[in-house]
């Protein structure tokens, strides 16, 4: 097809849903349709600041980031030859396609059992996740952790045992130029650590992820009182900054500092305690996970975090909110994650102990 018009690409800022599907295909992978998307995001970001209620003072160094950026366009942080995130980066998250399996699990069962008006989460909890959690992800939703892993195209739909999942975004996750672009496109503000640990060198790449809104469809099957309703799922965006190493032989990825907007979800036509029936009665769900669900609390205020077998965890605060530290058996590596009081959602992790990742994020807390 010919290049996507702009009024379609200035459409994705304010009605995403809108955009055709074809559109969406063609711009995720054409260079010069994405180029024109993020200057137009830039534009709109622009607009708001300067029409909407006035930034604090806080703003200005981003505003300044992205005057400089303008003026000099090859930035340190996107001077890193190529697209691809590092393969350190890479051999780290190949565990991410199974929390995030775990996620829909944990988020799923929590959030069901209170989605009939919002879903928004003021704080995070720890849930404990193994491998017969991850199979009753293939059990009850019919979708398998490894296509989770895997990925999915930026818009598309697939069936379910009880209906039909749909989803759309704005495109695959990639990295941008600076912090402040991707601080720009997102709408997100990233904080910056003014120490870092040792052996830690300097923020050698930014990448965003788009928003993602999923659909779950309820068909037939699904029973009276399910029947006919719809769960819709927001998450993102997202922004990640990876840091390097001082180290002269070797770069590679020692620790990633990300935020994220809060997920949110709404349902319409089925009641909180029809949705909550409804999942327990598709069968698979271990005892101990729905044990680890109901001792969330509420779960129209809790972000479940998936913790994995032999990972220690430790609740504590950040910021004056609960924080959820997770250190792997070896202590090489640790990760902790909250929630603000504006609703953003942060991660600090990498190579690091406990005492070094806890460290940075109190500093950006």
């Amino acid at each position: 097809m010919h290049h996507v018009p702009s009024p379609q690409l200035r459409r994705l800022a304010d009605e995403p849903l809108a955009v055709p599907d074809r559109a969406l295909r063609h711009l995720s992978g054409c260079g010069r349709c994405q180029a024109e998307a993020d200057e137009i995001a830039a534009d709109v970001a622009l607009a708001a600041r300067t029409l909407g209620t006035p930034c604090d003072i806080g703003d200005v160094d981003l505003e300044w980031a992205m005057l400089q950026e303008r003026l000099h366009e090859a930035g340190p942080v996107g001077s890193r030859a190529g697209g691809r995130l590092p393969r350190r980066l890479g051999r780290v998250s190949v565990s991410t396609g199974t929390v995030a399996a775990a996620a829909v699990v944990a988020l799923g069962a929590g959030a069901a059992a209170a989605l009939t008006t919002i879903y928004a989460p003021t704080h995070v909890a720890p849930v404990r996740v193994d491998q017969s959690d991850l199979q009753a992800v293939e059990n009850i939703t019919g979708l398998e952790p490894s296509q989770l892993a895997a990925g999915l195209p930026p818009s598309g739909s697939r069936s379910l045992a009880f209906g039909r999942l749909t989803w759309t975004t704005a495109g695959h996750a990639r990295q941008v130029g600076s912090i402040a672009r991707a601080s720009a496109l997102t709408h997100l503000a990233w904080s910056a650590p003014d120490a870092l640990p040792p052996g830690v060198g300097p923020a050698g790449s930014a990448a965003i992820a788009p928003q993602v809104t999923a659909t779950v469809s309820f068909s037939h099957s699904a029973g009276p009182g399910i029947a006919g309703s719809t769960l819709q799922i927001t998450a993102g965006p997202a922004v990640v900054v990876q840091y390097g190493s001082t180290s002269a032989n070797a770069s590679p990825v020692t620790m990633a500092i990300a935020v994220m907007q809060r997920p949110v979800a709404s349902s319409s036509g089925a009641t909180a305690s029809e949705l909550e029936q409804f999942l327990r009665s598709r069968g698979g769900l271990p005892a101990g996970l729905a044990h680890e669900l109901r001792l969330l609390g509420d779960p129209a205020t809790t972000l479940p975090v998936p913790v994995l077998p032999g990972m220690t965890q430790q609740q504590l605060t950040i910021g004056g909110t609960p924080a959820v530290l997770v250190t792997a058996p070896s202590g090489v590596a640790s990760a902790v994650i909250w929630e603000s009081k504006d609703g953003t959602v942060h991660a600090v992790g990498g190579l690091l102990d406990k005492k070094d990742v806890l460290g940075v994020a109190r500093q950006i807390g």
